[in-house]
């Protein structure tokens, strides 16, 4: 007689939604638990997904435009030999990619700051790390998690929902990001075909 465990038939998400479905209603997640009160900053987190989503686009276009002017080859790479030569560089048609780059840093650090407050208040007194700069690390951490789901299309959602009409272009604008995204990486393979040789002449 076999003394093997019965095997269970069940998936692994069934078995972590049979999980989830032991938490109270203040531990599940709640979309509107990660917007503040009123609709400032669900508009505010709707404008930054739409700068966000934009941000792909810009950076791949321009890199379309840097392989057009090659900026991409060794020769011009080897160029850049001072921090003076470095700038005249993003200044030259690199210049949409670098803004591209730049963009997605502002808005990660602006999502970041945005999501603080929610995560500053989210600690039980009394839970807090004992040391301020162990608070401050600890909130740095949280506040990534918050901005994380401040992203999810649920939080977005409830985000519209705030705002109404503003909310629904806001989402629209963003949805034309999405769009605009495989046109800017047809554009690129373009680019990139475009500069292929496209033969060796005869000796």
């Amino acid at each position: 007689m076999s003394n093997r465990a019965p095997r269970r038939h069940g998936s692994l998400w069934e078995d972590v939604r049979g999980r989830g479905a032991t938490f109270s209603p203040e531990e599940q997640v709640r979309p509107a638990a990660f917007l503040r009160a009123g609709r400032g900053d669900a508009a505010t987190l709707l404008v930054l997904r739409a700068v966000r989503r934009a941000v792909w686009p810009i950076i791949t276009v321009g890199a379309a435009v840097a392989v057009l002017n090659g900026e991409f080859t060794a020769e011009a790479i080897s160029r850049i030999t001072n921090p003076g030569q470095f700038f005249a560089v993003i200044l030259s048609p690199l210049v949409i990619l670098a803004a591209g780059w730049a963009l997605r840093i502002v808005v990660n650090l602006a999502g970041l700051l945005l999501a603080a407050p929610l995560a500053q208040a989210a600690w039980v007194k009394g839970t807090e790390a004992t040391s301020r700069g162990r608070r401050l690390i600890d909130l740095a951490y949280l506040s990534a998690g918050y901005r994380s789901v401040r992203w999810s299309y649920a939080v977005q959602r409830e985000a519209v929902r705030r705002c109404g009409m503003l909310g629904r272009q806001l989402a629209w604008v963003e949805t034309l990001g999405r769009i605009a995204l495989p046109v800017a990486i047809a554009v690129f393979v373009w680019a990139v075909w475009y500069q292929l040789p496209t033969g060796t002449s005869a000796g």
